[in-house]
């Protein structure tokens, strides 16, 4: 009796503190009148911690991990910031079962509620870091591993630039997810300078790091770097042999630019250069015809431009003549392109 005069006289409350809202929850986002099903998937990875990925299962591609989620009993907060695919914010509180709360994706707002469905599904990758030594500088990159029964896994190395940092932990996990192992490198400046090399050191201590990591496959290693960089990159190309390379929005504003790119052909690596239609970073119109000209069209080479398409190859948002709302999705045949490609060029 006397402890529970003492609590009571303390204030502190007796009720027992709930668990965190784990689980599979599933549930309509309607923003002016057009509906699009989401997928929220928390998972305690260590105690108090939340783990979530956010997916529309009508959007192939769309599938986001957040690793900063919050939680305080009974509200939930995350938020993706970033242009992929816009910044995103997710404000809700849990309701037995149900998470009810708003959706917010750049300034368009949506309530929703979301109804537990089971537990969640469990990742299909996990996220290690690796330690990168060029010279004397250092950096942790994350290597995106599948979890599955194979082995040795293909792996792509990924550098992304700086205005397209956002993108970079999306995309590891999209190969993962399709059994291609990741390993994703801090971004390159989004301009370089012909005198710096930083970019292929990066590269060069990738290649050396990933010769000793367990379950990857060293004679299936491919490239995937955009924009200035990827000059850097080319020029050492023969010293890494990768089995792939994917150029993405690289700047080519004379013909003289687009000599590396000849490499790839005399080496026999295959690549595939990919432009954004509505990316300002880059003249696509002239940079993919100078490329198409540097890599030509065979063993699998390929040039792809994907008109309206942003700089994360997505259509934004937008609202039709009739007031309804589009949601934003990746350009018509940008997912499929790289899938089958990349899964050609590593199979064994």
């Amino acid at each position: 009796m006397g402890c529970l005069l003492l609590a009571a006289c303390s204030g502190k409350s007796s009720k027992p503190a709930l668990p965190l809202p784990t689980g599979h929850f599933e549930g309509p986002v309607t923003i002016q009148g057009t509906e699009l099903r989401a997928v929220l998937d928390l998972r305690e990875v260590t105690p108090g911690k939340l783990q979530a990925e956010l997916s529309f299962p009508a959007v192939p591609g769309m599938e986001v991990p957040i690793n900063n989620v919050r939680y305080k009993e009974p509200q939930l907060q995350f938020e993706q910031r970033g242009g992929f695919p816009g910044q995103v914010t997710v404000n809700a509180i849990r309701e037995g079962d149900f998470l009810r709360g708003a959706f917010l994706l750049d300034s368009l707002r949506a309530e929703f509620v979301w109804v537990r469905r089971g537990p969640a599904a469990p990742r299909q990758y996990q996220e290690q870091a690796v330690r990168l030594k060029a010279g004397s500088q250092i950096q942790v990159a994350t290597l995106y591993l599948p979890e599955d029964t194979v082995s040795r896994h293909p792996v792509i190395i990924v550098m992304p630039d700086s205005a397209t940092t956002a993108g970079g932990p999306a995309r590891a996990a999209w190969l993962a997810r399709k059994g291609m192992a990741s390993l994703l490198l801090s971004p390159s400046a989004s301009k370089l300078a012909p005198t710096d090399s930083s970019a292929r050191q990066w590269v060069q201590a990738a290649f050396t790091r990933l010769r000793t990591t367990p379950h990857i496959d060293t004679a299936r290693v491919a490239l995937w770097v955009r924009g200035t960089a990827a000059a850097q990159v080319v020029h050492g190309i023969e010293q890494q042999r990768p089995v792939a390379v994917i150029l993405e929005a690289v700047p080519l504003s004379n013909a003289g630019e687009a000599q590396p790119y000849k490499a790839l052909t005399r080496q026999r690596i295959p690549a595939m250069a990919l432009y954004a239609g509505a990316d300002p970073s880059v003249d696509v119109r002239q940079s993919a015809r100078r490329m198409r000209t540097a890599i030509g069209y065979g063993r699998g080479n390929a040039v792809h431009v994907y008109p309206n398409a942003n700089a994360y190859f997505l259509l934004p948002g937008s609202t039709s003549t009739a007031g309804l709302w589009s949601w934003p999705h990746f350009a018509a045949g940008y997912v499929e392109d790289v899938e089958q490609w990349l899964q050609q060029r590593l199979s064994k």
